[in-house]
């Protein structure tokens, strides 16, 4: 893993071919380059055979959190698990290095199952239809699934800070006023999460 300069993301862009990938590549280097980030939190990147094969958009802050916003595999590396080295690398560079304690991101509905696979649990829904995750973050993918499992068991323990909860609580999905189909998408990630989505134990006392 490697930080990435906004050159080094450019060029990755110029010489990737066209498809959803680069699109959201390409989004996320806009965001970056508007919120001027690349001086304040390069992206971290992997490179394989000399070639950025999957970067990671994220925002260190004071308060020990660690702002997860994109994760891409660059167009045409698809399923070769690039992505889930990179996310291995950032999570034990973010505790070891940034000193990070807790790990936020809104998980699109298609990248669900993935997000599920290392670990994360799911408290509520943002506007755009994404499941929001605020927990704990640990050195190993491992480490992340035995705590999602012990907040499964003692949703408690996972329970973020009560100004996040104020906020989280506060978002309701009707308040959203999604479409009739944005409304059956976010339904059905609901489902999917199962017994990650713990947004009951926000109101529990």
């Amino acid at each position: 893993m490697k930080l990435l300069s906004e050159n080094s993301v450019v060029s990755t862009l110029n010489s990737s071919p066209s498809g959803d990938n680069t699109k959201f590549l390409s989004n996320s280097h806009s965001l970056w380059k508007r919120f001027e980030n690349y001086k304040k939190n390069p992206p971290l990147g992997l490179e394989v055979d000399g070639k950025i094969v999957s970067i990671i958009f994220c925002t260190y802050n004071r308060d020990e959190y660690v702002n997860l916003y994109e994760i891409v595999t660059t167009q045409g590396n698809e399923g070769k698990g690039y992505a889930s080295l990179l996310w291995r690398e950032f999570i034990r560079y973010s505790c070891l290095e940034k000193k990070c304690k807790r790990l936020k991101l809104s998980c699109t509905p298609s990248s669900l199952t993935w997000h599920i696979r290392n670990g994360l649990v799911f408290w509520g829904v943002d506007p755009t239809g994404s499941l929001r995750s605020d927990q704990r973050i640990f050195q190993t993918v491992q480490e992340q699934k035995d705590y999602r499992d012990a907040c499964v068991k003692h949703p408690i323990i996972g329970i973020p800070s009560p100004k996040v909860c104020k906020k989280l609580a506060l978002e309701t999905i009707e308040g959203h006023k999604f479409s009739q189909k944005k409304l059956e998408e976010v339904n059905t990630a609901i489902a999917k999460a199962g017994s990650f989505w713990l947004r009951n134990a926000l109101f529990q006392k």
